[in-house]
């Protein structure tokens, strides 16, 4: 084999220089963040985390299926997004449809966190256990302790009303539960932090409000309880809200009786329909 003439090496260098060139400004794009769109060219991306705390989950960005959550896999990453609207989805047997309408930003992260609420609700009716003898129990009801019964019922007696409802156990504690004219709202209350995502219509636009149950109907009761908003209404019973600013908020009625109030005690959601206790399950 003959060795390359001077004037041959001379152009393989040239041709590598030139090479080199044209891709380092593409090299430094994808550095820096720019990803190139059909449709669209070079843009800066972004990216999105969802975290679905139930197994056996699958979600779907824009129709396309990502993955199915696991005892190992709760959260979902997808980077390289071009800015715009994608609609996330999350299904799960046994649970309401989870979707959500979410805004990439370049070099910004989009969270949300799915809201898996079963379809079916029950109720269980409490039962005084002192006052009835056991084997008259019905398989549908629950013989309670008759100090704890006493207290269900204690704590459904009037007490001064309050536009405010703060809950001890809630996390974060800037976080509150509004009832004003019959409207159902969250707000954050810490103006030194940034609100989480879900005050956030897109990640460079939040506010310091969240709307649960707005003008539909009138609301007398909210509470934190299960992820959400556990709320009265005078005209269709308690539902349960998701708490997100951002379109398609999951609501759903849990005890559908007019005139049924509810209260939190001790974790359990105990509901009084008329003289008689229920506890709301499975949430």
């Amino acid at each position: 084999m003959q060795p390359m003439t001077k004037r041959r090496r001379r152009l393989y260098l040239y041709g590598l220089v030139a090479v080199f060139v044209l891709c380092l400004p593409i090299v430094m794009s994808y550095a820096n963040g720019y990803r190139f769109k059909n449709g669209v060219g070079f843009v800066r991306t972004g990216s999105v985390i969802i975290s679905v705390s139930k197994s056996d989950a699958l979600l779907s960005l824009s129709g396309v299926e990502v993955g199915a959550s696991g005892f190992l896999r709760h959260n979902f990453y997808i980077d390289n997004l071009a800015p715009g609207a994608y609609q996330v989805s999350v299904t799960r047997e046994g649970d309401h449809p989870w979707h959500r309408t979410l805004i990439v930003e370049e070099e910004l992260v989009t969270d949300a966190q799915a809201f898996l609420v079963p379809i079916a609700i029950t109720s269980v009716k409490l039962v005084d256990a002192s006052k009835v003898a056991s084997s008259t129990i019905a398989t549908s009801s629950e013989a309670t302790p008759r100090i704890t019964y006493e207290a269900y019922q204690k704590a459904f007696l009037p007490t001064s009303a309050t536009s405010t409802l703060p809950s001890a156990s809630h996390k974060p504690a800037s976080e509150i539960v509004v009832l004003r004219n019959g409207d159902v709202l969250v707000q954050w209350t810490d103006a030194g932090v940034l609100p989480p995502s879900r005050f956030c219509r897109g990640p460079s636009l939040c506010g310091v409000e969240i709307p649960i149950e707005v003008g539909k109907q009138n609301s007398i009761n909210a509470e934190f309880f299960g992820g959400g908003i556990v709320y009265t209404t005078k005209e269709g019973g308690i539902f349960l809200g998701e708490i997100d600013v951002r379109p398609e908020p999951v609501s759903v009625q849990l005890y559908p009786v007019r005139g049924a109030d509810f209260r939190i005690i001790d974790g359990h959601l105990i509901v009084k329909d008329g003289n008689t206790l229920y506890e709301i399950t499975e949430l």
